[in-house]
């Protein structure tokens, strides 16, 4: 009752300071009230948005969008597991929401065909109305994305700095283990896969049982995507290869190198020999290291993933601080190789407008994205009301309110709204904000802060040019590899082979499914545009 009271009181006093505006501003018509902006209804899909929208609780946060931009929010839900089929069938039959969150499809097949197929709307040329809009759409993550000159791409945006995407990927251990089983930082390759063997084979946690394991990786794919920096750049971008060519780097001898360090350690018992079957959202990995089972993960290390991840942990050991029990490790040098960071794009998905919306509904929406882009809405979708919720104190956001477990309270515990898929819709805030987040143990966003710092001054960020990455020819499109399940057959081979012929095989497979015609394609859009 409060927070409505609240809200009232700050609609009313909003209406008051506008009349004022208008009759300080010595306008005709003074004593007549503006028309009122009719209410319009936007559907939005989103992964979980549904949850932002119980039917069966009032929520003040949805109550303050939908008053302030006049508009009826109308979820459609999807998930991680079928967004991407009914948005293809959506499109198909001409039933798509006004709003197409929920997809990261920017530069592929299906993105070009809706362009093509007139599916998305373009956004208009002059967007000097909407200042957070206009600026994040200028980034040259999404300018490179451009058809015949028109943007159709609203970035959700991950970070400001794309760079700090450097954090996205790293080696956690269990420092307690090392120091048990007295072993220092790795310094080499044979160092590292004699510890993750020691993992395995020594009863680390000293339960007498044969129940642990070395490294457990959250997805095959972070094997490859710059969690091992030291091999230089391996990961799923074309990049420029020593022979003036643009290859995917995990196809590159680079990643083979990369890869025979991997099949070394699984065959020696120091990789999860079930490594290939962990959960595609990367909790098995995860449980497993938060259990005690594990010695070392592969995975995320900004703050936000370590907090979940200290989280875990706290249910399943909690006798141990997180802390004090794990670090985060460099890779051993590699000779010959840098370290290179993964970097990805400022943002991670994107959303666009349906071709059936209108130039007023497009305003409305835009209205919407302006504001949820901006410092103000980042912070209100992520931790409620200013001076009810929260408030800033020196330029830091300090929390006013406190869950049941005594832990700091932001939007997600309060408003269903910011607990739901429509929070994450325009921005990820929780990624946005994590380095100052306070609800994040400040002790965990220490570490990060001097890991990030650390691998921003050492390590090298890799040449990609975004440009290249949006080149659209028909054999990209045609082209079907699976790099991933190939690297995951040559790690786990027994046939005998050699792994030059193993790597040769996966060449010629490659060829056969467009790879090469691909490459030659690439490569010469890129010299056209002078790349």
């Amino acid at each position: 009752m409060r927070t409505c009271t609240r809200l009232l009181t700050v609609v009313a006093a909003l209406l008051l300071l506008g009349a004022a505006a208008a009759f300080a501003s010595g306008g005709k018509g003074e004593s007549a009230a503006p028309a009122a902006k009719p209410m319009m209804e936007i559907s939005f899909a989103n992964w979980d948005i549904a949850n932002s929208f119980p039917a069966d609780k009032a929520d003040p946060m949805k109550a303050y969008f939908e008053d302030k931009f006049k508009i009826t929010i109308k979820p459609v839900a999807v998930t991680w597991g079928d967004a991407d089929e009914k948005l293809n069938i959506w499109a198909a039959s001409g039933q798509l929401p006004d709003v197409i969150g929920a997809i990261a499809t920017v530069g592929d097949g299906r993105y070009f065909q809706w362009i093509q197929d007139k599916v998305i709307r373009a956004l208009p040329a002059d967007l000097s109305a909407y200042p957070n809009v206009s600026k994040y759409v200028k980034i040259p993550e999404v300018k490179a994305y451009d058809v015949d000159g028109k943007t159709y791409v609203l970035p959700r945006m991950t970070y400001e700095d794309s760079s700090w995407w450097c954090m996205d990927r790293g080696i956690i251990a269990r420092a307690d283990w090392m120091q048990k089983l007295k072993i220092s930082e790795p310094a080499t390759k044979d160092d590292f896969i004699r510890m993750c063997v020691r993992f395995a084979k020594e009863d680390p946690d000293g339960n007498g049982k044969d129940d642990t394991v070395g490294v457990t990786p959250v997805g095959v794919w972070i094997f490859y995507s710059q969690c091992f920096t030291n091999y230089g750049f391996t990961d799923h971008r074309w990049i420029k290869d020593t022979d003036g060519k643009y290859r995917l780097g995990d196809t590159t001898r680079g990643a083979l190198e990369l890869m025979k360090f991997i099949r070394e350690l699984y065959q020696k018992g120091g990789l999860d020999p079930d490594f290939a079957t962990n959960a595609a959202d990367g909790s098995t990995a995860r449980n497993a290291f938060a259990g005690g089972r594990a010695g070392v993960l592969l995975r995320q290390v900004s703050p936000k993933h370590m907090n979940i991840l200290a989280t875990d942990w706290a249910k399943l050991q909690p006798d141990k601080p997180f802390t004090q029990n794990v670090k985060i490790l460099h890779p051993f040098p590699v000779a010959g190789k840098n370290y290179e960071i993964f970097v990805e794009k400022a943002y991670w998905s994107e959303s666009y407008i349906n071709s059936a919306v209108d130039d007023a509904k497009l305003k409305r929406i835009l209205e919407l994205y302006d504001y949820m882009y901006s410092k103000e809405g980042i912070l209100f979708t992520q931790y409620g009301f200013l001076g009810q919720d929260y408030k800033m104190v020196n330029g830091e956001v300090s929390l006013l309110k406190k869950n049941a477990d005594g832990k700091p309270a932001i939007g997600g515990d309060l408003y269903p709204l910011s607990a739901g898929g429509f929070n994450y819709m325009v921005v990820w805030p929780g990624d946005l904000l994590q380095y100052v987040d306070p609800s994040i143990p400040k002790a965990i966003r220490d570490v990060t802060v001097a890991e990030r710092d650390y691998r921003l001054a050492n390590w090298k960020k890799p040449a990609i040019d975004w440009q290249v990455q949006a080149i659209n020819v028909p054999e990209k499109q045609a082209m079907t590899i699976d790099v991933g399940a190939d690297w995951t057959q040559f790690i786990r081979d027994t046939s005998g082979k050699s792994e030059e012929e193993m790597y040769q095989a996966m060449l010629a497979k490659w060829k056969a499914n467009g790879y090469d015609a691909t490459v030659e394609a690439v490569t010469a859009a890129a010299k056209k545009m002078g790349k």
